[in-house]
């Protein structure tokens, strides 16, 4: 029998016209979002999801204050993550990485462009805060060739016109992450490029509730998947023939489930592999009465980043009293660190007064103990004593803010 393409629900049945996020009920829709599974598994969670028009609004106002507040005539964005802040568009963010092709400006009146794909100039328009799609910012050589400067003398002309209309003229503009031709040609125009990162960073560090209830959807999302993966681990580990991108795969595949995106990272390890950390996933095969240590570092649903680390002991024999009283370590450390977290904390103060791991524990700790996260890891970031730049963070930690707290303790 054949299907047709009107022969398929294009909504929700059990729901109206707008979805629990606010969105449209219409499963053909264009951009990407939360699968029903996870809606299912929120609403049986008792969850408050996002209304993600007001959150839209919220990103969008931060930025455009901040900008403001700097005296800057607009902010110019390439980062793709700094791109899904300010637009809540994505368009192949991995590829986009390494081959920057989309840009947003929001100029200091709110008016925001975003330069997409040439082929793609749909792909903002469930948010009409995006006033203007163009194209033209793919400034990298694959794309440019030996005429990257004369693109990059044009679409910068394209800046300088959208200044002049929507940011007074003033040619203090942020930029985050700009190829080199790009770059020389808003110096050309007499632009004075200001540091986009330090703006963006400090913008999304604080989380409006909406922003706060879509990562309270994406870490219930993350951690269904993450179950999944043990139950996986559990029943399979034992038999010696699972291999650790066996175990990790099933994570990928329960984060796309979901509506999730994609994991930054390959960190997860087993047995011996485990110590030093930071080694990659691989082909080893997983054995009986053996840890599987591993750090999500998932982008899932709503584009929020989880990152949480777990370690598992799988077998029938009791795990080493080492092991064991390292994790108790872990654990004394990371939720003393947390304790002292609340609003108007200076960040230099909670490295001053950090839980100070033994000295066994001291060479293999973990690059920082704490920092932002929301799209991404974010600003800020909270470092050990001995690794401490004076001045580099003297900020107080504010309401909305939102930090992973970590650990790794290991000899």
């Amino acid at each position: 029998m054949n299907h047709h393409y009107s022969d398929t629900r294009k909504i929700d049945p059990t729901r109206g016209a707008v979805l629990a996020d606010n969105t449209p009920n219409d499963m053909n829709r264009v951009e990407i979002g939360p699968t029903q599974l996870a809606f299912h598994e929120w609403e049986a969670a008792g969850l408050s999801l996002p209304n993600l028009p007001a959150m839209r609004a919220y990103r969008l106002e931060r930025l455009t204050r901040f900008i403001v507040k700097r005296g800057y005539g607009g902010l110019l964005m390439f980062d793709p993550l700094n791109i899904r802040y300010a637009t809540d568009s994505t368009n192949m963010q991995l590829w986009n990485t390494h081959n920057p092709f989309r840009a947003c400006l929001v100029c200091a009146d709110g008016h925001m462009v975003l330069w997409d794909y040439k082929n793609a100039p749909f792909l903002a328009d469930h948010n009409p805060l995006v006033r203007e799609v163009r194209s033209g910012f793919d400034l990298f050589y694959f794309d440019r060739g030996d005429k990257v400067d004369a693109a990059a003398h044009r679409v910068t002309g394209e800046v300088e016109d959208l200044i002049n209309a929507h940011g007074g003229g003033n040619k203090r503009l942020a930029v985050d992450k700009i190829m080199l031709h790009g770059l020389r040609a808003l110096e050309a125009r007499g632009f004075k490029v200001m540091e986009g990162e330090e703006l963006t960073e400090k913008a999304r560090s604080v989380k409006g509730p909406d922003e706060i209830s879509a990562m309270r959807c994406a870490v219930n999302a993350c951690e269904a998947a993450v179950h999944a993966m043990e139950d996986f681990a559990r029943a399979n580990v034992p038999g010696g023939t699972t291999s650790e991108d066996d175990i990790w795969a099933v994570l990928h595949a329960e984060n796309i489930r979901r509506g999730g995106e994609w994991i930054e990272t390959r960190l997860l390890t087993s047995g011996p592999r485990t110590n030093p950390w930071f080694q990659e996933c691989g082909p080893r095969m997983t054995q009986a009465n053996e840890i599987i240590a591993f750090d999500t570092d998932l982008v899932g649903s709503y584009g929020i980043c989880v990152d949480i680390s777990r370690t598992w002991w799988i077998g029938d024999e009791p795990p080493r009293p080492d092991m064991v009283y390292a994790m108790q370590h872990a654990h004394e450390h990371i939720m003393t660190n947390m304790d002292m977290l609340k609003p108007g904390v200076m960040i230099p103060d909670l490295t001053a007064r950090t839980h100070v791991l033994e000295d066994r524990f001291q060479k293999l700790k973990y690059g920082c103990l704490m920092h932002g996260v929301g799209l991404c890891d974010e600003w800020p970031l909270v470092a050990y004593p001995d690794k401490a730049v004076e001045g580099a963070y003297d900020y107080p930690l504010e309401a909305g803010m939102v930090l992973c707290v970590e650990a790794l303790v290991g000899e």
